[in-house]
């Protein structure tokens, strides 16, 4: 268990300068002076040819592959019950009463006089009053 322990430190003392150095390298070789502009396109640096190495390294985050988008249809479920609101509506109301008619005299068929008098007669008749119906569950 020691030994492995020693050992890895000797490896982490002796490759840490090279990574070091190389990082360095790295850096120095990265910037270069000659650029024709900077900013934003510091990569671009032939200026004549800017249209075409844009046009290649965009080529690099979008290929010449059709995209096909496939669009979910829209599907609109509705409950099996519908609540209906409740509205004003109008109720027959029957209203019959018995009143005395007066019966004029008159002739009958068989040549008979009928002196005059009251008969009971029916008045059938009503109105409509305003009814609040009340909402309910309906089917939709």
């Amino acid at each position: 268990m020691r030994v492995a322990l020693v050992l890895a430190l000797l490896v982490t003392v002796i490759a840490a300068p090279l990574a070091v150095a190389e990082a360095g390298q790295r850096r120095a070789q990265a910037v270069e002076t000659d650029r024709a502009f900077s900013g934003p396109g510091w990569r671009y640096r032939d200026v004549e040819n800017f249209r075409e190495q844009f046009f290649r390294d965009q080529q690099r985050f979008r290929p010449d592959q059709r995209t096909i988008v496939v669009a979910p249809s829209v599907v609109v479920v509705s409950p099996g019950r519908c609540w209906q609101d409740g509205y004003w509506s109008y109720q027959w109301v029957p209203q019959s009463y018995s009143y005395s008619a007066w019966v004029p005299g008159q002739w009958s068929p068989d040549g008979g006089w009928i002196e005059g008098h009251y008969e009971p007669a029916w008045y059938n008749g009503g109105y409509y009053q305003p009814l609040w119906v009340a909402g309910y569950w309906t089917g939709c």
